[in-house]
């Protein structure tokens, strides 16, 4: 049985992502990429916290909030580290940088290799990516 929350969140994520492309000037494919990709995002679908009862405009800036909340200063070598690491594993697997983000993001690799990365940069490519793929697997 379904629950409330799984017809109601679809809705809002809608009403959400044309409030934010409007509202910061992109499209709606980028507006629901920020809406995927923030943290606030899973909080949706809790039962208790019921953040689906808010209105579009509160909704987004409970948005604003979690994601500057989520942003911590990054050395530009440990960001430049990662990308490498991006881009690296996306032409490993032949799939696009875009997908390499979505499936780092969902399984927290992000915060794998940025945790890691005093250990991971001083290693070959091969072992990293295979370590990447190890850590994937086990997120499973």
């Amino acid at each position: 049985m379904a629950k409330i929350e799984d017809n109601i969140v679809p809705v809002k994520v809608a009403y959400l992502a044309e409030y934010l492309s409007n509202k910061k000037h992109i499209s709606l494919r980028e507006a629901l990429l920020y809406i995927y990709f923030n943290p606030m995002y899973e909080d949706l679908y809790d039962e208790r916290a019921k953040w689906w009862y808010l209105d579009t405009e509160s909704l987004y800036f409970e948005f604003e909030k979690r994601r500057k909340e989520a942003v911590k200063p990054l050395d530009f070598r440990i960001f430049e580290f990662f990308v490498y690491c991006l881009e690296r594993y996306a032409a490993w697997k032949g799939i696009s940088s875009l997908q390499t983000m979505a499936l780092f993001n969902e399984k927290r690799v992000d915060d794998f290799i940025l945790d890691s990365y005093d250990l991971l940069h001083t290693q070959d490519i091969s072992f990293i990516l295979e370590d990447i793929e190890r850590f994937i697997k086990k997120r499973r």
